[in-house]
């Protein structure tokens, strides 16, 4: 688990600090966050914390947002395509109908080191088990889709 902890540590560095030392940031970022995806994909079955835990963090999105956006002002606006496993056609239309939309990769980095700051604050203040529950819940339910979007920019963003 401390591979984990330091490898949250470093990417939430991009939220927390808003002049991060890096050689290739965007490199960097998503070495990071396939590790950390790895790490999501290879965790073995945790149960739900029994124990009341407290939970009195405070990770202000828009100022985290903001750190992100001086770590990475040349990212802009993708265009996003959701369900891709489903393919509808109009009764009358042989085209199919595509579900797309907007994606904000500052938004998708935001959101995911806010959601690994609060699995790093569950490592250091309450217990491996609740910080690993955590992890893999807001992965599933959450970042996981941000994460998949934001590669999928990044390398479409290298040609």
């Amino acid at each position: 688990m401390i591979e984990t902890v330091k490898l949250i540590e470093r990417v939430t560095e991009f939220a927390t600090n808003p002049d991060v030392k890096s050689v290739n940031k965007i490199l960097e970022l998503k070495q990071l966050l396939v590790s950390i995806y790895s790490k999501y994909l290879n965790i073995e079955k945790t149960e739900d914390v029994e124990k009341e835990y407290k939970d009195d963090f405070e990770f202000p999105y828009n100022d985290l947002k903001i750190n992100v956006g001086k770590n990475f002002p040349n990212l802009d606006w993708y265009i996003s395509v959701w369900d891709v496993h489903k393919i509808e056609y109009e009764k009358q239309q042989t085209t199919p109908k595509i579900c797309s939309g907007l994606g904000d990769p500052i938004d998708d980095i935001t959101d995911i080191l806010k959601d690994l700051l609060e699995v790093k604050w569950r490592f250091e203040n309450n217990s491996e088990n609740d910080a690993l529950w955590y992890f893999h819940f807001l992965m599933k339910h959450h970042s996981e889709q941000h994460l998949v979007n934001l590669l999928k920019y990044l390398k479409d963003l290298e040609g």
